[in-house]
């Protein structure tokens, strides 16, 4: 089994105001480009079989399914739509054996998840909301450039520190919409970054309830399953791990007003929430 190399983590920004960034750079690395690409799964392991924890059973209401699928396989399938002709995401969800764990490490099961935490785990902000962990291999492509090769990940919803305010429908100024939450989750799951410049389910604010794709997002995930190039004048994340160096990460989504990016335990990029994201909305 190949050496876990490194931890490399991103923080992620989700605030409940309609609010834009600035950005400032700090001295101990750089991000270029407006957004970046986390990584992608080989097509040999598509579609990925995602497991539904049975916690979520709770939240399921029949009167909101279309065409068979619950709200959180809805949001699999957009994502579904976008990269056709591939499949992604297997719909519907099958039940995860397990209801969670401690332990962030002890979720590299097996079995790709989606759960609830109720006790938070050490080491992982209090004030992240959700976090997806994925696991891969650093490769290359010339389309793609310098990527992890996924081959494992989870999404694991912070009920410990937010659960009174995560709801299914009708989110209020100080609540978050779980299909919301989830469309964006998924979106790093099949290995997406966020995008701060462009109108994106994966921008880094949550401004309001968000439950289908945007151009950008349409096109990105088409440029890195259909046609592997990147057109759109993204960058790849930037490693600097040798080829066949495996990596873990995780991207923590925020409710306070501040984005860290973490790689090797050291900060390489901020944001800090300034004022109103202007024509944000009107962009849509």
């Amino acid at each position: 089994m190949k050496k876990l190399l490194f931890l490399f983590t991103f923080t992620l920004l989700l605030t409940a105001c309609k609010q834009s960034t600035t950005t400032t750079q700090s001295a101990l690395g750089a991000v270029t480009g407006s957004s970046c690409l986390i990584g992608k799964w080989s097509d040999s392991r598509l579609p990925l079989t995602i497991k539904l924890s049975s916690e979520f059973a709770g939240d399921i209401i029949p009167a909101h399914e279309v065409n068979g699928l619950n709200r959180f396989e809805q949001m699999a399938q957009v994502w579904n739509v976008a990269a056709s002709p591939k499949t992604l995401l297997t719909v519907p969800f099958p039940v995860a054996a397990t209801t969670g764990f401690a332990d962030t490490a002890s979720f590299r099961d097996g079995e790709i998840g989606i759960y609830k935490s109720h006790q938070w785990f050490t080491g992982i902000s209090s004030g992240a909301i959700a976090i997806t962990q994925f696991y891969g291999v650093v490769t290359s492509t010339p389309g793609l450039g310098q990527y992890i090769d996924l081959t494992h990940a989870d999404i694991m919803v912070n009920y410990r520190d937010f659960g009174s305010s995560i709801v299914m429908a009708n989110a209020g100024y100080f609540t978050y919409d779980l299909p919301t939450i989830l469309l964006h989750e998924l979106g790093h799951l099949v290995g997406l970054c966020h995008e701060t410049v462009r109108p994106s389910v994966m921008d880094p604010h949550y401004i309001a309830t968000q439950r289908s794709l945007y151009q950008f997002d349409k096109d990105i995930i088409k440029n890195i399953y259909i046609d592997g190039v990147i057109t759109k004048n993204n960058n790849t994340n930037a490693l600097s791990m040798p080829l066949g160096s495996e990596v873990k990460g995780t991207i923590e989504l925020h409710a306070d007003g501040k984005c860290i990016h973490y790689m090797n335990g050291k900060k390489t990029f901020e944001h800090v929430v300034d004022d109103f994201k202007k024509n944000k909305l009107s962009q849509k």
